[in-house]
């Protein structure tokens, strides 16, 4: 945690991403992270690489994951196994985990209530024409 003791969901236009002690540096088309302080938060990407890379559209893609997280709120169904281009997201009332469907992992769990903060928060950057930068804090439970 960082030194104001809150972390932060950031969504932007992509950048490149180094992460040397991962022998990594790759470019992103839009980019959602946790920060801790300024470093990306580990624990999270995971969830992260899953939504920017299964939701292309606010209306197409989004709006099918926004409705599977408002069918788990309803009670409606008990787990929903959502899938896209590259990952499979598991989603409980409690939980979520993720798959990737090329070998990329397995794991990666959230909260549910995180897990429907990032993804209400990506859609709303992909529905703006402008893609300007959205911060906000991160739960950490």
């Amino acid at each position: 945690m960082n030194a104001s003791g809150t972390s932060k969901l950031v969504c932007r236009s992509g950048e490149w991403i180094d992460e040397p002690q991962q022998g990594k540096r790759y470019k992103v088309d839009f980019d959602l992270h946790v920060f801790d302080a300024d470093r990306i938060d580990s624990a999270y990407e995971l969830m992260c690489e899953a939504i920017y890379s299964d939701i292309q559209t606010a209306e197409g893609s989004g709006a099918d994951f926004l409705e599977g997280i408002r069918r788990i709120e309803a009670g409606q169904v008990d787990l929903i196994d959502v899938d896209g281009n590259a990952w499979v997201a598991h989603i409980t009332r409690d939980k979520v985990w993720f798959e990737g469907l090329y070998s990329q992992g397995e794991g990666g769990a959230v909260s549910f209530a995180q897990y429907k903060l990032a993804v209400e928060t990506y859609v709303r950057f992909l529905a703006d024409p402008e893609r300007k930068p959205i911060e906000v804090p991160w739960p950490l439970a």
